[in-house]
Protein backbone atom coordinates (compact mmCIF):
# COMPACT_ATOMS: atom_id res chain seq x y z
CA UNK A 1 0.00 0.00 0.00
CA UNK A 2 1.22 3.31 -1.42
CA UNK A 3 1.51 5.89 2.00
CA UNK A 4 0.57 9.22 0.62
CA UNK A 5 2.69 12.09 2.81
CA UNK A 6 0.77 15.77 2.74
CA UNK A 7 2.30 18.71 4.36
CA UNK A 8 0.92 21.75 5.55
CA UNK A 9 2.52 25.36 4.34
CA UNK A 10 5.13 25.10 6.92
CA UNK A 11 6.67 22.12 5.48
CA UNK A 12 5.91 19.45 8.31
CA UNK A 13 3.53 16.38 8.37
CA UNK A 14 1.16 16.91 11.35
CA UNK A 15 0.01 13.30 12.06
CA UNK A 16 2.34 10.52 9.50
CA UNK A 17 1.67 7.81 8.98
CA UNK A 18 3.78 4.94 10.99
CA UNK A 19 3.60 1.26 10.11
CA UNK A 20 4.94 -0.10 13.10
CA UNK A 21 2.24 1.81 14.72
CA UNK A 22 -0.85 1.82 12.95
CA UNK A 23 -0.35 -1.11 10.26
CA UNK A 24 -3.00 -3.79 11.66
CA UNK A 25 -2.25 -6.77 9.17
CA UNK A 26 -5.92 -6.88 7.73
CA UNK A 27 -6.39 -4.80 4.48
CA UNK A 28 -9.62 -3.09 4.73
CA UNK A 29 -8.76 -1.46 8.15
CA UNK A 30 -5.29 -0.41 7.38
CA UNK A 31 -6.34 1.28 4.23
CA UNK A 32 -9.20 2.73 6.14
CA UNK A 33 -6.82 3.98 8.66
CA UNK A 34 -4.38 5.19 5.69
CA UNK A 35 -7.29 7.15 3.87
CA UNK A 36 -8.24 8.82 7.78
CA UNK A 37 -4.66 10.59 7.93
CA UNK A 38 -4.33 11.57 4.66
CA UNK A 39 -7.49 13.25 5.01
CA UNK A 40 -6.20 14.27 8.25
CA UNK A 41 -2.88 15.71 6.95
CA UNK A 42 -4.17 17.58 3.67
CA UNK A 43 -5.38 20.73 6.13
CA UNK A 44 -4.17 23.91 5.22
CA UNK A 45 -3.01 24.69 8.56
CA UNK A 46 -2.97 28.33 7.44
CA UNK A 47 -6.27 28.97 7.19
CA UNK A 48 -8.65 28.35 10.07
CA UNK A 49 -11.71 27.51 8.10
CA UNK A 50 -9.63 24.44 6.54
CA UNK A 51 -9.89 22.92 9.92
CA UNK A 52 -13.67 22.69 9.80
CA UNK A 53 -13.80 21.56 6.06
CA UNK A 54 -11.38 18.40 7.02
CA UNK A 55 -13.39 18.27 10.50
CA UNK A 56 -16.34 17.86 8.09
CA UNK A 57 -14.70 15.41 5.70
CA UNK A 58 -13.84 13.35 8.74
CA UNK A 59 -16.80 12.99 10.57
CA UNK A 60 -18.46 11.42 6.84
CA UNK A 61 -15.48 9.43 6.28
CA UNK A 62 -15.53 8.17 9.87
CA UNK A 63 -19.22 7.31 9.67
CA UNK A 64 -18.70 4.90 6.77
CA UNK A 65 -15.04 3.68 8.16
CA UNK A 66 -17.55 2.83 11.81
CA UNK A 67 -20.35 1.61 9.55
CA UNK A 68 -17.76 -1.41 8.24
CA UNK A 69 -16.25 -2.15 11.03
CA UNK A 70 -19.21 -2.55 13.27
CA UNK A 71 -20.65 -4.76 10.25
CA UNK A 72 -17.92 -6.87 10.90
CA UNK A 73 -18.15 -6.65 14.59
CA UNK A 74 -21.80 -7.95 14.17
CA UNK A 75 -21.29 -10.78 11.28
CA UNK A 76 -18.05 -12.15 13.01
CA UNK A 77 -19.73 -12.15 16.48
CA UNK A 78 -17.26 -10.28 18.04
CA UNK A 79 -17.67 -10.70 22.07
CA UNK A 80 -16.28 -6.62 22.74
CA UNK A 81 -18.29 -4.58 19.79
CA UNK A 82 -20.61 -2.96 22.61
CA UNK A 83 -17.48 -0.89 24.24
CA UNK A 84 -15.95 -0.65 20.56
CA UNK A 85 -19.15 0.76 19.04
CA UNK A 86 -19.48 2.89 21.97
CA UNK A 87 -16.11 4.53 21.06
CA UNK A 88 -17.43 5.07 17.66
CA UNK A 89 -20.43 7.29 18.85
CA UNK A 90 -18.69 9.05 21.12
CA UNK A 91 -16.51 10.74 18.95
CA UNK A 92 -18.67 10.95 16.18
CA UNK A 93 -20.57 12.69 18.69
CA UNK A 94 -17.52 15.05 19.76
CA UNK A 95 -17.08 15.76 15.94
CA UNK A 96 -20.58 17.19 15.23
CA UNK A 97 -20.29 19.36 18.77
CA UNK A 98 -17.17 21.34 17.53
CA UNK A 99 -18.29 21.49 13.81
CA UNK A 100 -21.62 22.95 14.95
CA UNK A 101 -19.93 24.97 17.89
CA UNK A 102 -17.88 26.37 15.13
CA UNK A 103 -20.00 29.56 13.97
CA UNK A 104 -17.67 31.88 16.33
CA UNK A 105 -14.57 32.54 16.55
CA UNK A 106 -13.92 31.01 19.79
CA UNK A 107 -15.80 28.55 18.45
CA UNK A 108 -13.43 27.85 15.69
CA UNK A 109 -10.43 27.95 17.75
CA UNK A 110 -11.78 25.34 20.18
CA UNK A 111 -12.21 22.81 16.76
CA UNK A 112 -8.71 23.39 15.80
CA UNK A 113 -7.47 22.57 19.31
CA UNK A 114 -9.50 19.17 19.19
CA UNK A 115 -8.34 18.06 15.62
CA UNK A 116 -4.59 19.61 16.34
CA UNK A 117 -4.25 17.79 20.25
CA UNK A 118 -6.94 15.39 20.93
CA UNK A 119 -7.65 13.97 17.76
CA UNK A 120 -4.30 12.60 16.56
CA UNK A 121 -3.97 11.24 19.77
CA UNK A 122 -7.79 9.78 19.84
CA UNK A 123 -6.69 7.77 16.66
CA UNK A 124 -3.39 6.38 18.15
CA UNK A 125 -5.05 5.07 21.36
CA UNK A 126 -8.11 3.54 19.61
CA UNK A 127 -6.54 1.45 16.85
CA UNK A 128 -3.61 0.23 19.31
CA UNK A 129 -6.64 -0.89 21.80
CA UNK A 130 -9.89 -1.75 19.67
CA UNK A 131 -9.12 -2.05 16.39
CA UNK A 132 -6.10 -4.33 17.19
CA UNK A 133 -8.06 -6.36 19.34
CA UNK A 134 -10.80 -6.80 16.54
CA UNK A 135 -8.17 -7.19 14.00
CA UNK A 136 -6.69 -10.08 16.12
CA UNK A 137 -10.63 -11.54 16.00
CA UNK A 138 -10.75 -11.05 12.59
CA UNK A 139 -7.98 -12.81 11.86
CA UNK A 140 -8.18 -15.85 13.81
Amino acid sequence: MAHKMYFNPKGYTMKPFEPSKHLLDYNEMDSTHQEFLDIYNSVDSSDAQSYRMKLMELLEHSKRHFAFEENLMDTTEYKRSREHKDEHAKVLAEMEYFIKSSNSKLGLRMLQAYYKEKLPDWFDLHLISMDSDLAHHLKS
